[in-house]
């Protein structure tokens, strides 16, 4: 009685079925890990970038006299653009102050930026980026506090002022390949370090 030996059709068939439905569910189990950490790292950067921008606007900011902030309005109203005065140190004793700068977002093209002489014909603009959210995460334009900060339909970038303290919330976006949003949102509150004597406009 001869033995069979190697695989019928049927069952060679049956294995290369069963080959290909592993194959297919491995490679969609790479591709999903591969998704999301392209998400992940999307969302990193989003995040990082917003850290980096809002430092930026502390240091700018830090170094001003409350006294020469524009608007001058304190919580709870909030404000797009802040208008400051830095100080340059001292000569033959007295404080000699900046020209003015400004720190505002853009709303028209999502952009954070940072100029000197603003609204003048020499002022110099910096981007900072374009990244800006229409509005505060949290927040939709409906007249009420979405978020619970206490604060009304705030934008992307936000300033309230509290004396010398000035608490900066910035929300950046990015729409991902995939229609997934990657939004990221941070919050700081800096302290005008110049708080006394020898402050002027500047003419």
């Amino acid at each position: 009685m001869n033995r069979r030996s190697g695989l019928t059709l049927l069952e060679l068939s049956l294995a290369m079925g069963l080959l290909a439905v592993v194959s297919i569910q491995i490679v969609g189990a790479m591709n999903s890990a591969a998704k999301k950490t392209d998400a992940e790292i999307e969302r990193t950067h989003v995040e990082s970038q917003a850290r980096f921008v809002l430092r930026k606007i502390g240091f700018a900011i830090m170094g001003s006299h409350p006294d020469s902030l524009v608007p001058d309005t304190n919580s709870p109203l909030a404000t797009t653009s802040i208008r400051y005065q830095v100080s340059l140190g001292v000569t033959d004793g007295e404080m000699v102050w900046s020209e003015p700068e400004k720190v505002a977002l853009e709303e028209a093209v999502r952009q954070v930026y940072w100029s000197d002489n603003p609204d003048a014909d020499e002022e110099r603009r910096i981007v900072w980026t374009s990244l800006v959210a229409p509005y505060l995460e949290g927040e939709i334009p409906n007249g009420m506090d979405d978020n619970g900060n206490g604060l009304i339909d705030e934008k992307g970038l936000s300033f309230t002022i509290d004396r010398n303290a000035i608490r900066m919330s910035l929300t950046l976006e990015r729409r991902l390949d995939s229609g997934e949003l990657q939004q990221s949102t941070v919050t700081n509150t800096v302290t005008c370090r110049n708080t006394i004597g020898g402050w002027r406009e500047a003419e």
